[in-house]
């Protein structure tokens, strides 16, 4: 006999063969629902059904609803079907048209046939009918039934079972919700299905609110419908009070009933079972629950720790161990998950993320913070008993949120104690809480913070109190300083989800912050003077002002918004009561008196804006680590030698009354010194050459040194960068000798410097722009086997480059206003380059570059004397090979690739250029075919040919007149494409107006403007020729952006090219790039005019 739908079998009339038959087989069906809803959409789909089915999702109940109305045919599907049969319960809302649907009779017969077989409940509603028309197909049901036998009257029988499942279903015991609060008596029958289930998770229902997609997610880690699939152990992570035991629970009471497991058992609190009796009494748990044992104190712990071995091991088993706070706790419980038959499964909940990853779980899933609806709602069901926030607390409900932070354990208690209270207890509450923060709520964290080290302890009071926000290598530093190992210490503390880092910084939920602040507090809540940490400048300024002769205090640092100069002067020298400080961060001025004492126990001291002229006499920190004082008004640091021998950092960057620097005998570990823009600077210690632990040292800006001595045992092998740019007056570089291992090299701006010596073999960087008074590089040049950047743009007084083989490692190469007259035939050698900026300078001829195959950008616009354009690349070379620029370059360069010919007066026009017009389609095939070549995009300048002016837009099919606004819509994002290419004819005529007389940022820019941003890609030249006769030149901008930053396809942003008064935009267009077109673009499909137009 062929399988028949339910409704066919009872068509036929009494219980048949068949429908045994059927029902045996899915005896074994696993539940995957929680409830169906069988009901006529067009009576009660937008109303009553859609109340009661959002209803039960927020009591974390699984329903099955019928949204997509998958109606095919005049009988029911397969699917609803099975879904009838995977359900424990099945609701019927009976309405006036539901005897109407021959698809609503099916599925009642559906689910009459698992009532009568599988013993499935059925809850019958009456919405808008009579109980009794549906028991007895009276009224609008008999009418209905008529029709329904006019239209079977070839297969009575159909009409007859619908008949007899509708007599016995209607006559069931039921809801008639007619001339009632929907409200009320959805939450009868929400609490009836809650009963009937018998869910474990019954007593905290109205916590459950977005609880099911977590579930759906756990479920599916699980693996729980894989037939072949062994055993699987699931972590579930978070920290305290995040809701780790209530999703568990959830998720137990699911599968548990759903799936087929010879023993299910659920133990909570594992870590307080496991203190008060050890692993066996957790073990016994287990028995009792999985064995139904009872009489298990009569056996010793390995006679228990055998029963477990010996008969749970052959059993498919759901084991759920909640609340596991150290590793022994799973270590002795003897269940070896890979002994367990295949299709066991273990969850764990723990706060330690570290525990999961020792007993080698499958998977870890981090429970997260509820989001801003659903945080919502959990709070108006504790605060208001419904779903909908009254009036009167709205724009207190926010704050309360911003409070708790998603946590669900904060927004239980706070909602459910501001049940019931007026506007005015709950402003009193919210602020209350900013001293006094629910102690239910810091109980439950603080078993967290109770399970660290006494390192770890510290390292999360440092962060709650002072460094929440804050970037984790800033935070490490301090923290190294301090003694705190962080390297081992963070990873500890954010394992057991008591910060997370995200994006570089770290976190803190505001609970734990409140959580940490009050353990600093202790019983000592309004004496500042008490805590071993300050935070707040107005606790600082009250311990300053207290007249005791000592202090708690271990570490300050003062929030940098907190305005001092709002309080009264401090009397520096009341810092002296504070002789235990380890770290002090300052950022305030408003002190008086003289420095003469600052804590010898001190490891970091940071002191932003420092405001006397020297530190204490007796101030002699062996331990100190940083020392930093930028923007102070000191003028010596302190006389002779002072024995620091720990000091790693010094930062007196800005500091403008200093003149010269410390003795650096007693400081020889110093590994950065920072003195950038200490302007009256005169001299440098001869001693800084003595430390060989430096590794980097910065001299910015300091425009009154004139000598750099290194002395003459230079020890600075660790030196690696060393800035000097913006030292006016410096007349020489110092003795680089000791400096073997110097990479990074600037000296920008140095207009005193004639000369540049140095023999540094492993520099890979050397910067000399606007250097304007340097003749030359010496030898320089030939020892710099390891340089990849040389620029010496403005160099004006250097006209020839020594360009040898030893520059092979060159990448970068700016040579632009140098007044160079003639380039050597080398710099077409160096295969490494890939980019060359000749601008501004007076040769007539360039060497060919045509081997130069990594190239990606070329400028050579003012130059004036140019008469050709050289050979270029027309191929790329081996793709391990180019890209270095992109991999290495620090973020203050341009990082544009391209192709500049612009105001080369003596190229433009004639046939020298006809014969150059090859080259944009040249360079753009090449770029394009790759993308290692550029980062977002590529552009190329050139001269608009004088013949056929309409030729080098023909590859573009959207063409527009200059300034005109479009926007891309509908795009097809299946299209596969690479990005799009745009072009503008453009006409520059002289004299271009200044900067402030126009409303663009840039002279000339691509727009992508949309609501409330605009994106641009901008000319990178200046536009501003020295053209005499100014006589209009035209020009051609062609841009290439590449995919995932055409952000314009998504916005529909409005496109335009925009420009200064004095630029003439003729005409403007694109092209949309595909994959085949970029790897098989060539020179003769991008000028011909195509198909397209």
């Amino acid at each position: 006999m062929s399988k028949r739908t339910f409704g066919d079998i009872i068509g036929e009339g009494g219980s048949s063969s068949s429908s045994s038959k059927e029902f045996d087989s899915i005896q074994s069906y696993r539940y995957i629902y929680d409830v169906f809803i069988s009901f006529r959409g067009v009576d009660t789909r937008n109303t009553f059904v859609d109340h009661l089915y959002a209803h039960l999702i927020r009591k974390g109940i699984f329903v099955f609803k019928d949204d997509k109305q998958l109606h095919k045919g005049n009988s029911i599907s397969r699917q609803l079907l099975q879904a009838i049969q995977h359900s424990r319960i099945s609701i019927i809302v009976f309405s006036k048209d539901y005897a109407s649907s021959t698809w609503c009779l099916d599925e009642m017969a559906a689910i009459a046939e698992c009532h009568r077989e599988l013993k499935q409940p059925v809850f019958p509603i009456f919405y808008d009918v009579d109980p009794s028309c549906v028991r007895k197909q009276i009224g609008l049901y008999e009418s209905a039934f008529l029709l329904l036998a006019e239209q079977f009257k070839h297969d009575p029988h159909k009409v007859d079972g619908w008949k007899r499942a509708m007599t016995c279903l209607g006559g069931s015991a039921g809801w008639d919700v007619r001339n009632k609060l929907e409200f009320e008596e959805i939450e009868k029958i929400v609490q009836a299905v809650i009963k009937t289930l018998g869910h474990k998770f019954s007593g905290f229902a109205d916590d459950l609110i977005g609880m099911q997609p977590r579930v759906e997610a756990l479920k599916s880690i699980l693996r729980l419908s894989s037939e072949d699939d062994g055993f699987r152990v699931l972590g579930i992570w978070g920290m305290g009070g995040i809701g780790k035991t209530t999703l568990a629970t959830v998720l137990y009471d699911t599968i548990s009933h759903y799936y087929q497991f010879g023993a299910c058992c659920f133990i909570e609190n594992v870590s307080t079972i496991y203190r008060d009796g050890g692993a066996t009494a957790v073990q016994k748990q287990i028995l009792r629950q999985t064995l139904k044992e009872k009489n298990l104190d009569a056996y010793s712990s390995s006679e228990i720790s055998g029963i477990i071995i010996n008969r749970l091991y052959n059993r498919k088993l759901l084991v759920v161990l909640d609340d596991v706070d150290q590793f022994e706790q799973l270590q002795e419980l003897h269940i070896n998950p890979k002994l367990l038959r295949p299709g066991s499964r273990i969850i764990i909940t723990t706060r330690d993320m570290h525990i999961l990853e020792l007993y080698g779980v499958d998977r870890i899933y981090e429970a997260e913070l509820m989001n801003d609806n659903d945080a919502h709602d959990l709070l108006c069901r504790k605060a208001f008993k419904s779903d909908n926030s009254r009036s009167p607390f709205v724009e207190l409900i926010p704050k309360v949120l911003k409070y708790t932070q998603g946590l669900p354990l904060a927004i239980r208690i706070m909602g459910s104690f501001l049940f019931n209270r007026n506007a005015m207890q709950w402003r009193a509450t919210f602020d209350g809480l900013q001293n006094n923060p629910d102690k239910r709520i810091m109980k439950v964290l603080q078993m967290s913070f109770e399970g660290l080290q006494l390192r770890e302890r510290e390292i999360f009071l440092h962060v709650a109190c002072f460094f929440e926000g804050e970037r984790e290598d800033y935070v490490r530093r301090i923290l190294h300083a301090c003694g705190l190992q962080p390297n081992i210490g963070i990873p500890l503390i954010a394992e057991k989800s008591l910060i997370t880092i995200r994006n570089q910084v770290i976190c803190m939920h505001k609970m734990l912050l409140e959580l940490g602040k009050q353990i600093v507090q202790g019983q000592h809540l309004d004496e500042p003077r008490f805590w071993n940490r300050l935070w707040l400048y107005r606790d600082f300024h009250h311990v300053m002002m207290t007249k005791v002769e000592a202090t708690e205090t271990k570490a300050i640092v003062l929030d940098q918004k907190e305005d001092g100069f709002k309080f009264s002067k401090l009397r520096v020298e009341d810092l002296s009561k504070m002789e235990h400080l380890k770290l002090l961060i300052l950022n305030h001025k408003n002190f008086s008196g003289k420095p003469i004492f600052l804590s010898n126990s001190l490891y970091y001291f940071s002191w932003n804006g420092y405001p006397f002229t020297a530190l204490p006499s007796n101030f002699q920190p062996y331990d100190l680590v940083e020392l930093n004082m930028p923007d102070s008004n000191i003028e010596q640091l302190w006389e002779g030698i002072q024995c620091l021998p720990c000091l790693k950092r010094m930062d007196l960057s800005n500091s403008k009354n200093l003149k010269m620097t410390p003795c650096f005998d007693g400081i020889l570990n110093l590994e950065r010194l920072d003195l950038t823009g200490c302007i009256n600077l005169l001299q440098v210690h001869p001693s800084i050459g003595l430390l060989s632990e430096l590794v980097f040292l910065s001299l910015q800006k300091c425009s009154s040194l004139v000598h750099l001595d290194f002395g003459s045992a230079s020890r600075l092998w660790s030196l690696r960068v060393l800035l000097l740019s913006g030292c006016t007056k410096l007349k020489s570089t110092p003795d680089f000798t000791g400096a073997i291992n110097l990479e990074y090299l600037d000296v920008d701006h140095c207009a005193s410097l004639f000369t540049f010596d140095g023999s540094l073999a492993k520099l890979r960087v050397l910067s000399l722009r606007d250097c304007t008074n340097l003749v030359r590089l010496g030898d320089s040049l030939d020892k710099m086997t390891s340089l990849t950047t040389l620029d010496l743009c403005g160099c004006l007084k250097y006209k020839c480059l020594p360009v040898n083989s030893a520059m092979k490692s060159l990448v970068f190469l700016d040579l632009s206003f140098c007044n160079i007259s003639n380039l050597p035939q080398a710099i077409g050698e160096l295969r490494g380059l890939e980019r060359l900026n000749l601008q501004g300078n007076n040769f007539t001829a360039i060497p060919s570059l045509q081997c130069l195959s990594n190239l990606a950008y070329l400028n050579l616009s003012y130059c004036h004397c140019l008469q050709r354009l050289p050979q270029l690349p027309t191929t790329s070379g081996p793709s391990d090979s180019m890209g270095i620029y992109f991999k290495t370059t620090s973020g203050s360069r341009d990082h544009r690739s391209g192709l500049y010919v612009f105001d080369c007066r003596k190229i433009f026009g004639g046939s020298i250029w006809i014969s150059s017009i090859d080259h944009q389609y040249e360079w753009l095939q090449r770029l394009l075919k790759e993308p290692r070549h550029f980062r977002c995009g590529f552009d190329i300048v050139l001269p608009f040919p004088c013949y056929g002016s309409a030729e080098i837009p023909m590859w573009f099919d959207h063409r527009y007149k200059g300034g005109s606004i479009i926007r891309i819509k509908n795009f097809d994002v299946n299209v596969d494409w690479v990005g799009f290419v745009f072009f503008v004819q453009f006409e520059v005529r002289y004299p271009m107006p200044n900067s402030a007389s126009s409303q663009h940022p840039y002279p000339f820019y691509l727009s992508f403007e949309s609501e409330h941003t605009e994106e641009r890609f901008d000319m990178p030249l200046s536009l501003k020729s020295n053209k005499v006769d100014g006589s209009p030149s035209e020009y051609c901008w062609t841009i290439y952006i590449s995919q995932e930053h055409c952000h314009f396809v998504k916005t529909e942003a409005q496109i335009t090219f925009k420009a200064y008064q004095g630029l003439i935009m003729k005409e403007w267009g694109f092209h949309m790039l595909t994959e085949k077109e970029r790897k098989y673009v060539d020179q003769s499909n991008m000028k011909k005019s195509g198909d397209k137009q």
